[in-house]
């Protein structure tokens, strides 16, 4: 990367493209475009050096696209290089100023597209499964897309499971006027396209779990958070995204409610490229993580913790590569709301799982995928049926991970809390 800014530093008429006779000035990466790169974002501009691409022309940006498709996304750099390089923040901007340039592959709009899609597939889950389950399709979707192992979406949406549950309706004018003792207990749960979409039951066991704490749940409507954007480089349209949902989320957070998310990587997205995008350095809206919302409260679950004599064998937690390295307390939060709950939960030391969101869903990266997987994860994961069933993990990327490599999916947290607490009960 520093080699492709230096060489761009040197060729400003041709942005992203850097040859070895290059000469001139640039005053920067994130520079604003000028008039005459409109040129350069036309389709025929694209189509034609796309074609030089495959022909074999040479383009240094080349090179540095094929090292950033290496990269996990998992922000490991960012806390664990001494002077915080945030490697998947400029990946973004690089993917986004390369295919000003060059043509997109088919699989980055899809992947990007996973929210708005999603949203659609997830009410009619029964045909695209079937269409996903496809032998034909899923070897076009790997051989010819380049993508694989897609997740099948959920039989039952987040709404068909919430009105037969009679769930709290969302409405914020009336949580606008809810008393202090209300507010007090009442809570809302800020959806993410993978549980909502692939887990749906994931979902309803979180709105269990806190009824069974006396909270009043809200479940907000769904609202793209554009983290599949951000990852593909679509800076343009996450920053759309971004703002629309800020608005949203700003607007709800007036009432007082404490937010909840439940993916890691999304619920982060918040935090941090947020910020980037928006060029804030604090948005005024809050949505915590599961741990962060009951470890705050925990003072009011001592009277749910259970006896000595219903304890179960200790669990294990493999931690999200994100969220350990975005939110560094999450992983002892989790083993303090456990302990809280009189459980035991033992935080296994694993780096990244190898899926990292859609990398590992990339047909190219499937190799590298399963190598990663095999670093860390596979010999923490027991072999014994009775004793895997104390693996949890909180990442959906990893429980499909090791759902395709070891055939069983881990519970998250949540679900065991759950289900301790109903056995006890």
């Amino acid at each position: 990367m520093r080699e492709w800014l230096r060489m761009l530093s040197l060729n400003p008429e041709r942005e992203t493209s850097v040859s070895n006779n290059s000469s001139g000035n640039f005053s920067g990466f994130t520079q604003t475009k000028s008039a005459a790169d409109n040129f350069f974002n036309s389709a025929y501009s694209k189509i034609k050096n796309t074609l030089r691409k495959n022909q074999g022309e040479y383009d240094f940006s080349h090179e540095v696209y094929d090292s950033m498709a290496g990269c996990l996304v998992c922000k490991a750099c960012v806390t664990q290089c001494p002077v915080h390089v945030n490697v998947p923040e400029f990946r973004s901007k690089f993917l986004n100023l390369y295919h000003s340039r060059y043509l997109r592959p088919l699989k980055d709009y899809l992947v990007g597209s996973t929210e708005t899609i999603g949203r659609l597939f997830s009410n009619i889950p029964r045909p695209v499964n079937v269409f996903l389950n496809s032998r034909l399709n899923r070897n076009l979707l790997k051989h010819k897309v380049g993508l694989r192992d897609f997740p099948l979406y959920s039989p039952e949406s987040v709404r068909q499971r919430l009105l037969q549950v009679n769930a709290a309706e969302f409405d914020l004018d009336k949580l606008n006027s809810l008393s202090q003792e209300e507010l007090e207990r009442s809570v809302i749960l800020v959806q993410d396209a993978f549980t909502s979409f692939y887990e749906s039951q994931l979902v309803l066991e979180f709105y269990e779990l806190l009824r069974k704490l006396n909270y009043t749940v809200y479940v907000a409507p769904f609202h793209p958070n554009g983290k599949p954007l951000h990852v593909k480089g679509f800076l343009a349209k996450f920053r759309k995204v971004a703002e629309k949902n800020a608005k949203w989320l700003s607007h709800i957070a007036r009432c007082g409610i404490p937010m909840v998310g439940l993916d890691p990587s999304v619920v982060l997205t918040y935090r941090d490229e947020y910020l980037h995008i928006l060029g804030e350095k604090e948005l005024p809206f809050k949505v915590m993580l599961p741990q962060e919302f009951l470890s705050l409260n925990s003072a009011k679950h001592i009277k749910y913790a259970l006896a000595e004599t219903d304890k179960l064998q200790d669990y294990q937690l493999l931690g999200h590569c994100t969220e350990k390295t975005d939110a560094q307390l999450s992983q002892e939060q989790w083993k303090e709301v456990f302990n809280k709950f009189g459980l035991s939960l033992n935080l296994i030391p694993a780096g990244c799982c190898g899926m990292a969101g859609t990398y590992g869903h990339e047909t190219e990266h499937y190799a590298e995928s399963r190598g990663i997987y095999d670093l860390s994860w596979s010999d923490k994961i027991p072999q014994d049926p009775f004793l895997r069933q104390n693996i949890l993990t909180t990442g959906f990327s990893c429980r499909s991970q090791v759902k395709r490599f070891e055939g069983f999916r881990p519970l998250h947290p949540l679900q065991v809390l759950l289900r301790e607490i109903k056995s006890a009960s």
